[in-house]
């Protein structure tokens, strides 16, 4: 049986704009409110100044967004869904297995560098949502533990890795771009230490360190 797909909607449970003005409106909106509750508290945050930031009226505010809360839960489930998008991208098949891990290494790290306003956004925390916002990071952690599990036992299967644990070694991944976004600064190059990350991640699943540096296939 098929079934009938609903139309994409807002966290607040509104219709997704179809035209390309009212889908960069909503951007606007979002990206204005980010910048505001990544740097000031949940409570210091109004709609008033997001709409004045955002450069849009108030009712127009609340035609995306029901409430505050349902702006900092749609910033959330936004990004979040950009940055699956993002690196899903990335895995082309037509690349070799170890190209396709360490591309979906550089782009997450990359895309994550460049949104340092989410970064702080995302490690920070309103209580009084904290079910609400739980549940939607938990949500994303599956969608990337999946994706990254799936490359991982594509490469166990062919003999490119060891026989590892592939939800430890995906882990593992995803806690070395963690802390090396949060933690290690900017005294290099992103290209360059994520490219090293890469490396490390690939012998730790037991690639050959003879196939790291074969030029990557261009499409």
């Amino acid at each position: 049986m098929k079934k009938h797909l609903s139309p994409p909607t807002l966290t607040n449970g509104r219709p997704l704009p179809n035209n390309s003005d009212q889908r960069a409106k909503r951007e606007r909106i979002l990206t204005a409110a980010l910048k505001l509750f990544a740097h000031e508290p949940y409570q210091d945050v109004t709609m008033d100044r997001v709409a004045g930031a955002a450069g849009v009226a108030k009712g127009t505010l609340y035609l995306y967004f029901s409430s505050k809360d349902a702006l900092y839960l749609g910033i959330l489930s936004d990004n979040l869904d950009t940055a699956y998008r993002t690196y899903q991208a990335s895995a082309d098949p037509r690349l070799p297995l170890i190209e396709r891990v360490r591309r979906a290494i550089t782009v997450t790290v990359e895309f994550y560098d460049q949104r340092r306003d989410f970064l702080q956004f995302y490690a920070t925390e309103e209580p009084r949502l904290a079910d609400a916002r739980n549940r939607i990071m938990e949500e994303a952690r599956e969608r990337g533990s999946n994706f990254f599990e799936s490359l991982i036992q594509d490469g166990i299967r062919s003999g490119v890795f060891a026989p590892v644990d592939p939800r430890l070694a995906t882990l593992a991944i995803q806690g070395s771009i963690r802390s090396l976004l949060l933690y290690y600064g900017a005294s290099r190059p992103v290209a360059e230490i994520s490219r090293e990350l890469g490396d490390l991640m690939l012998k730790s699943l037991g690639a050959n360190p003879a196939q790291f540096f074969k030029p990557t296939h261009q499409p």
